[in-house]
């Protein structure tokens, strides 16, 4: 498994989690990705994202994330 951090916030930071190739998570996802959001000044709210296609990961990372955000994934 992969492990991309692609938004360091102040609580907790978003993280990409890939699987190897030829390899899936549970429910078959080949990736998984954890969102947090302001709550408030001690916690995030934490929302998790998975993802069963290529073609899907790719759009979603491209609408909510900047290319600097996105330099070290490599899918």
């Amino acid at each position: 498994m992969k492990t991309i951090i692609l938004r360091e916030n102040v609580l907790s930071d978003n993280t990409l989690y890939i699987a190897e190739e030829n390899k899936v998570f549970k429910g078959g996802y080949i990736a998984l990705l954890k969102e947090y959001t302001f709550a408030n000044a001690w916690c995030d709210k934490e929302s998790v994202k998975r993802f069963r296609s290529k073609e899907r990961l790719t759009n979603y990372l491209s609408r909510n994330y900047a290319k600097e955000e996105l330099y070290f994934v490599e899918l």
